[in-house]
């Protein structure tokens, strides 16, 4: 009934934007009381990087933005945990999604060595508001946002990056982050390729 599409489209969407809340909120508890698990197993990285793109491909279009995706073959796989590398994936690219429009957002992902180990780089770049030394220092806080007014025009808890440089450090990796006001935002999710188990780790199937 096209009368009420407006209507349930508008609850639908309240319904997600409620469901993604609790689910950070129960994240960081989780990770707050040291509950929080991770799951290794091995899997190529480019499928799993053209998954999350196409499922944020909606979130990303709605400010009318455009979603460049490189990741070469070369890259090839990773042991770590893919659903916390997605949900960090998501977490970036929603952010660099809500504060851009007209704009191209780039996922770029890439290999590299150092000191003898291999690492895997998720860096996600936006030409958006950007963000000041200040602004960025509070970044990773839990439910710290840049600023008031960010919060009042954009939503949000201020979780998503506080809970991605979590997951990041406990697969012994990190993020960081490049910004100058006005200019853009890239953060870069740097993860070792193959994540040592540890307290906390559970091998996958």
């Amino acid at each position: 009934n096209e009368e009420f599409e407006e209507d349930l489209e508008r609850i639908n969407g309240a319904g997600k934007h409620l469901l993604g809340l609790i689910n950070d909120v129960l994240d960081i508890s989780k990770i707050e009381a040291g509950a929080m698990d991770i799951f290794l197993e091995t899997f190529p990285v480019a499928p799993m990087v053209q998954d999350v793109a196409t499922t944020m491909k909606t979130l990303v279009e709605k400010n009318s933005n455009t979603l460049e995706v490189v990741c070469p073959d070369l890259v090839g796989s990773i042991h770590a945990d893919t659903a916390k590398i997605r949900q960090c994936l998501f977490n970036l690219l929603s952010n660099a999604s809500k504060f851009t429009d007209k704009v191209i957002i780039s996922l770029t992902v890439s290999r590299d060595t150092e000191d003898g180990q291999e690492w895997v780089n998720f860096a996600v770049a936006d030409s958006g508001i950007g963000m000041t030394d200040e602004q960025m220092g509070r970044l990773f806080e839990a439910f710290a946002q840049a600023e008031k007014s960010t919060t009042r025009r954009f939503g949000g808890t201020g979780l998503g990056l506080a809970i991605t440089r979590h997951f990041c450090k406990m697969m012994g990796g990190t993020v960081l982050v490049e910004s100058e006001t006005g200019k853009g935002s890239t953060f870069t999710m740097k993860l070792p390729a193959v994540v040592e188990e540890s307290p906390g780790t559970q091998a996958g199937q």
